[in-house]
């Protein structure tokens, strides 16, 4: 774990659904985001089908037991794997719809990483279930740590970074990720997402070895409105063993 201040240490949203992609973002969280200080929360949504008033009504009371019944569980395997203290996990569990419960969230001047597992390749995420990954990106204010598959120890993964064009990504997300990389012995891409091209067009405008230091990094710039369509014209059908987006 690190040994930089409890405040470079955000506390955790785990965004859980109804899939194994929950227990991979918890276990991620947990292994490379946690610090034993900062809170934990596993947040799940639910909706109504909206057949009726009366319809709604009668389901959302089994939808709401249901979701409540899945983020018990989760806890509790999150707790006895990773012995810790329950008291240290919340659960949330909202109706409604994601992107304006995460729109409608407050900011706590970026003190929350956002973790998901999408449990298949990033590009299948972002065309299926109405482009909720995309809704996601395009809402959540906070960084974002999107697990597509699993990210286990091992092997070395491929890691991509994605920051906006025109501001530097906030310190204690660049230790987290120096941290992670280290960690994994993992190499590093750095996607820079602009909207218009300027005379600094593919020109980084600050120096990311200073802040990944010893770890192999690629540096890349693509021009795109919608950050989500820009990752997906970058990766081209190819995975990375995870995707951290800043949202400066």
């Amino acid at each position: 774990m690190s040994t930089t201040s409890s405040s470079n240490h955000p506390s955790v949203l785990i965004l859980a659904d109804f899939s194994d992609g929950s227990w991979y973002a918890a276990s991620f969280a947990m292994q490379y985001l946690y610090n034993g200080k900062a809170s934990i929360t596993i947040m799940q949504t639910y909706q109504s089908p909206g057949w009726g008033h009366f319809m709604m009504r009668k389901l959302s009371h089994h939808l709401k037991k249901i979701s409540k019944n899945e983020l018990k569980a989760l806890k509790h395997k999150l707790v006895t794997h990773f012995k810790i203290d329950k008291r240290k996990v919340n659960t949330l569990n909202i109706e409604g719809e994601l992107n304006f419960v995460l729109s409608h969230m407050p900011d706590f001047d970026n003190q929350y990483n956002m973790v998901l597992s999408t449990y298949s390749s990033f590009n299948e995420s972002c065309n299926r279930q109405n482009g909720c990954l995309q809704k996601i990106i395009d809402t959540a204010k906070n960084p974002i740590f999107i697990i597509p598959e699993k990210f286990e120890g091992g092997d070395t993964k491929k890691i991509l970074f994605v920051v906006d064009s025109e501001k530097e990504p906030k310190n204690h997300l660049c230790a987290q990720l120096a941290e992670i990389c280290n960690e994994t012995q993992s190499s590093l891409e750095i996607l820079r997402i602009g909207k218009q091209k300027d005379e600094n067009f593919g020109k980084p405008t600050w120096n990311y070895q200073d802040n990944f230091e010893g770890i192999s990094i690629a540096t890349s710039f693509i021009q795109h409105h919608s950050k989500c369509r820009g990752i997906n014209s970058y990766l081209q059908n190819t995975n990375r063993d995870l995707i951290v987006i800043d949202h400066a």
